[in-house]
């Protein structure tokens, strides 16, 4: 693996809510591997030898990711099966690829796509379930279960799929701008059984906007709306 791509991999892997510290080289190689679009791997082979893409690895992903959001809907919600399978559906790609960018890790910044390979929610969305297979190979289940809650619990726990303004956001920004927004928690205000987050979006160059919610959640989709809003009278004013 070259140098640059090293730095990044233990950079990305030792920021706030991943927290993995010295990863070894094995390690590193299946974090690199989860972040590989077969697309890249075709046009990048290692001398003689093929590189290795993500999809093998996030078959496994795919199915811890669905245990650690099932059972944690489980423990946390008395209800019946059909209004838990209802929560699953964050997990679904069209959902999940929209909810991983607003977690701030900023994992969509080190995926290795190929020359005319767009992003898209469903690729981010994939090797979002890879990078879990890359750590629950690396940490186990306990430590993979903590840092996937700690990214995406508050996103499950209110998971709306008739109000997907976070993917309409983004949607918006790929077609006209070829950008992805980022997502930055600013603080928290009030007390514990009341609080108030604080969320800002922004794509640099094109728009900032922020926005408050009684959960991270809500704080990120009023900032996406806010923000889509802003994009949207941009466009009139352009079409006037």
């Amino acid at each position: 693996m070259e140098w640059t791509r090293k730095k990044e991999l233990i950079q990305f892997l030792a920021q706030p809510g991943i927290d993995v510290i010295d990863p070894d080289d094995d390690a590193l190689a299946r974090y690199d591997q989860a972040l590989t679009h077969r697309s890249y791997a075709y046009e990048h082979p290692l001398g003689p030898f093929p590189r290795l893409d993500y999809e093998r690895i996030e078959f496994l992903g795919d199915r811890v990711l669905n245990f650690i959001v099932a059972e944690y809907l489980f423990c946390h919600f008395d209800c019946s099966e059909g209004a838990l399978s209802k929560r699953m559906e964050a997990t679904k790609n069209e959902h999940l690829g929209t909810i991983v960018p607003g977690t701030g890790i900023g994992l969509e910044q080190h995926i290795l796509l190929g020359a005319g390979q767009s992003l898209t929610r469903s690729i981010i969305a994939d090797v979002f379930e890879a990078f879990i297979c890359a750590l629950y190979l690396h940490l186990g289940l306990d430590r993979t279960r903590e840092i996937v809650l700690g990214l995406i619990a508050d996103d499950v726990l209110h998971f709306d799929p008739t109000g997907n303004v976070i993917g309409r956001l983004q949607e918006h920004l790929q077609q006209t701008y070829n950008e992805m927004p980022e997502y930055h928690l600013l603080g928290r205000a009030g007390p514990d059984h009341a609080p108030t987050f604080a969320c800002a979006v922004t794509a640099p160059g094109i728009l900032s906007a922020r926005g408050l919610g009684r959960s991270k959640a809500d704080s990120k989709r009023a900032a996406a709306r806010k923000a889509l809003a802003a994009l949207e009278e941009r466009a009139e004013r352009v079409l006037k």
